[in-house]
């Protein structure tokens, strides 16, 4: 990138600024400052103003890509191919005889279909779509959680919901994750949702995310779990060196899907 002087116009600066974020997932105030030979009194002006566009988060020293909220309705038609690939590879993880969790989410949708026919397992999921899912493997126990059905996302959260974890130790589980980074882990956009997605956490031996690029690096509003928290992070085949290598450096094992 050619070096900018302290004249360039400031919407040139947020336009390349927002670049930056699509590609690399964060910035640093400090860094875009001497880039672009401004102050960071500019650059801080510059990122509010992209935060109050919602393309990022505001973050101490610099900003973090935003992960966009989209209904469950206009995921299930997004990525399927790359999706399906996550689900192959994720799939492979389980092993007969384990009581597998899979979280509600378009991705998992897809780790579900992926499942060898041939073995026996016992599955909990919170939601109803994927339940149904789940019915169509001949050696499959099949537990659905419920309780308060969230329309946004198509799932079962709540007290309810969490209650009945209490009665579950799983081996597996495979948690949705709206958005993961490195130093914010798993976040979610639902206050109800992330604490749901906690008390999983807490019953799981190992933890399994799969996510396709455009979650890596960037952030929800609601804590679910820290990176180290991760067996496992399953990304596809082309996931950018920029914004995986932060997180990879702090979970236990990655698989790259073909």
């Amino acid at each position: 990138m050619s070096m900018l002087t302290h004249e360039s116009f400031p919407g040139e600066r947020q336009t390349l600024i927002a670049q930056r974020l699509a590609t690399h997932g964060r910035v640093v105030a400090g860094e875009l400052a001497q880039e672009f030979n401004v102050s960071e009194h500019s650059i801080r002006r510059d990122l509010a103003a992209l935060a109050q566009a919602g393309l990022c988060k505001r973050v101490y020293g610099g900003a973090i890509s935003l992960a966009p909220e989209r209904p469950v309705k206009d995921r299930q038609m997004q990525h399927i191919e790359r999706k399906s690939s996550l689900g192959q590879a994720s799939a492979t993880l389980i092993k007969a005889g384990q009581h597998v969790f899979i979280d509600g989410g378009t991705t998992n949708a897809c780790i579900t279909s992926a499942i060898d026919h041939n073995i026996a397992v016992c599955v909990t999921t919170n939601s109803p779509a994927i339940a149904l899912q789940l019915d169509t493997l001949p050696l499959a126990e099949v537990i659905l959680l419920g309780g308060r059905l969230d329309k946004t996302s198509g799932n079962i959260h709540g007290l309810s919901a969490i209650q009945q974890l209490a009665h579950f130790n799983f081996d597996l589980c495979f948690l949705g994750a709206c958005a993961i980074d490195a130093s914010k882990g798993v976040t979610a956009f639902n206050m109800d949702e992330a604490e749901f997605k906690r008390a999983v956490v807490s019953r799981s031996g190992q933890i399994v995310v799969a996510v396709t690029n455009e979650k890596l690096s960037s952030i929800a509003h609601y804590h679910v779990a820290a990176c180290e928290e991760l067996s496992v992070l399953v990304v596809e085949h082309d996931a950018p060196a920029e914004r995986l290598e932060p997180i990879q450096a702090k979970v236990s094992t990655v698989v790259v899907a073909s």
